[in-house]
């Protein structure tokens, strides 16, 4: 388990196969994890985030795309050990041809850990009627002065958002491509380090064009 100390951004790539990613943030540690999914045949990675001592932050944006007959199957547990801890996770998928996507989310809130404020969301694009994807949250609530949500999403590109583009002379494929980099860039809005806000933001782009 890594220890977080100091606001942090981290950046990881998840690799084929089986990988597991594990931190402890303590004091007034403020952790930014991102990780990016894409290119993968067939991929599992579990991520827990531990909210160990007072005042600790973290916040966790997951990218995938997925393409072909591509499969990932992603795990996250935000634990609350500490009270005034909080936590933010968005996790943002988009899924083309026969490729799949499972997200089993859980937050556990510890009886010591009052005034919590834990929060979960999972978005999912579709761009194939072939593709899939599945959403399940859990939550674990042993203290009684929290707030902790969740949610998810699952559905195509809206057909009014491309009919809007084609209006102004944007091919289908160019249009598609530019929905899909909006609807992924917006969870750049949480990092706050404008050099990493770039270098995700470029991963993105160049990733959206092999869609």
């Amino acid at each position: 388990m890594k220890k977080i100390i100091q606001p942090k951004t981290i950046v990881v790539e998840i690799p084929e196969g089986e990988s597991s990613y594990d931190y402890s943030v303590v004091g007034n540690g403020d952790l930014v994890l991102v990780f990016v999914a894409a290119g993968f045949h067939t991929a599992s990675v579990y991520v827990r985030i531990r909210l160990q001592e007072r005042f600790a932050r973290a916040a966790i944006i997951g990218l995938v795309i997925g393409d072909k007959a591509s499969t990932i199957t992603i795990r996250t547990l935000q634990e609350h050990v500490a009270p005034d801890t909080t936590s933010d996770l968005l996790i943002k998928t988009v899924l083309s041809d026969h490729a799949s996507c499972l997200y089993d989310g859980g937050i556990r809130v510890e009886r010591c850990a009052q005034k919590t404020d834990a929060y979960q969301r999972n978005e999912n694009m579709l761009l194939s009627g072939h593709a899939h994807a599945e959403s399940k949250p859990s939550l674990e609530i042993f203290a009684n002065d929290v707030r902790c949500t969740h949610g998810a999403t699952v559905g195509p590109i809206p057909e009014e958002q491309l009919l809007y583009l084609s209006t102004r002379g944007i091919a289908h494929k160019n249009a598609q491509q530019l929905i899909v980099a909006g609807f992924l860039s917006h969870a750049l809005e949480k990092i706050s380090d404008l050099a990493v806000k770039n270098l995700v933001s470029d991963k993105i782009m160049y990733l959206v064009g092999q869609v």
